[in-house]
């Protein structure tokens, strides 16, 4: 047996005990447990498709029942995309994406409907013209897959452009590196497999080859790139204590630091003193720095008594200042007043304005205005 035969039954495995180990064990994934469920979720939707090819090439592959984790193959892309929004803290719809999930699902199945009647995919060929339903089926793969591209590379720049908490040592940059390429290499792999698709599966004798690639392909990939996330905690983008590693954690739960309260204080001091939130490039460890303080202290004290993660604290001081700023007699553009207040951009700006006050900086200015 070569190592195509067995790929399927072995990625089925591989990615059984990957999604267990993700779910059950304590990684840098953070306290968000959807997160964890997320990322497990997808590890074990693709152990499901391994294993449905591994059951169709051994048992039946006639089956006109083979080949059904096809109809959730279009779950990968919204997975991994939710995923990488939950990882680098970003506030989501869930409801308009699932509505958008659940509809898209439904119009996937109902393609399908007319071929289930048969029982075999030989009945289905003799019965239906092989050129109509072969490219019904290609132009159906190629929507997903273009969908699941999408998403994929949406997910690589969002991954990209979030800022982190930390100035990141030389083995956290390599890992947020090869997080990054890996994900390259699976928009590439998808495009792989569409283009396998379309040479492998014109006929059924291709199938069985089509399959056992599909899996070498993808498995690998999928389970490092799932694997490689956890060795770069999600404590990077929120730079909050509760997110850190659960070892690191009890490192510093008998540390000098029993009382946060102070050390607080004496942030706040330096916050409102030193305007340092005005640093649109300041991190956990410049603030450890001047401080003279650890990371994790510094965290911590954040954490306790702010009761938010070091990137929201640092924004509510930025908008506190814009909010001053857009008041003022004849101020200066919202672009340049985001600049002003530490913000590196208009986007990040809007977004932070609009947590912290639940309005847009033109919404605030409007209802100031109108209040006189």
């Amino acid at each position: 047996m070569n190592i195509l035969d067995a790929s399927p039954l072995l990625s089925t495995i591989v990615g059984l005990l990957l999604g267990f180990f993700i779910f059950f064990g304590k990684s840098g994934l953070g306290r968000d447990k959807k997160i964890r469920l997320v990322l497990s979720a997808l590890v074990f939707l693709y152990a499901y498709t391994t294993l449905d090819y591994y059951l169709t090439i051994n048992i039946d592959s006639n089956s006109i029942y083979s080949g059904s984790s096809y109809l959730f193959y279009h779950i990968i892309g919204f997975l991994f995309y939710y995923f990488i929004l939950l990882f680098t803290r970003t506030e989501v719809n869930v409801k308009k994406w699932l509505f958008i999930i659940i509809c898209y699902t439904f119009f996937r199945w109902t393609l399908f409907i007319p071929f289930i009647q048969h029982k075999h995919i030989n009945e289905l060929f003799l019965a239906t013209d092989s050129f109509d339903f072969l490219s019904l089926i290609d132009l159906e793969y190629f929507s997903a897959s273009l969908i699941n591209i999408i998403l994929l590379i949406a997910a690589f720049f969002k991954l990209k452009q979030t800022p982190l908490s930390l100035v990141l040592n030389k083995t956290q940059l390599l890992h947020f590196k090869w997080i990054k390429i890996v994900i390259l290499i699976n928009i590439i792999l998808q495009l792989g497999s569409f283009l396998n698709t379309i040479v492998n599966t014109n006929a059924i004798e291709n199938y069985e080859f089509y399959m056992k690639l599909e899996t070498l392909l993808f498995a690998v990939f999928f389970f490092i790139m799932a694997y490689s996330m956890m060795y770069f905690p999600v404590f990077a983008f929120s730079g909050s204590f509760e997110d850190l590693p659960e070892m690191i954690k009890k490192k510093y739960a008998n540390s000098s630091l029993s009382d946060s309260l102070e050390l607080f204080q004496l942030i706040e001091e330096s916050m409102k003193k030193e305007q340092l939130y005005l640093d649109y490039d300041i991190k956990l460890n410049t603030l450890a720095n001047i401080l003279n303080k650890s990371v994790h202290h510094i965290s911590q004290a954040i954490n306790e008594n702010a009761h938010m993660g070091f990137s929201d604290y640092i924004n509510q001081y930025r908008v506190e200042d814009a909010k001053k700023k857009l008041l003022r007699p004849n101020p200066e553009t919202i672009y340049a007043i985001s600049l002003d207040v530490g913000f590196n951009s208009k986007a990040a700006f809007y977004k932070a304005f609009k947590k912290n006050t639940k309005l847009t900086p033109t919404e605030f200015k409007k209802r100031h205005e109108n209040s006189k």
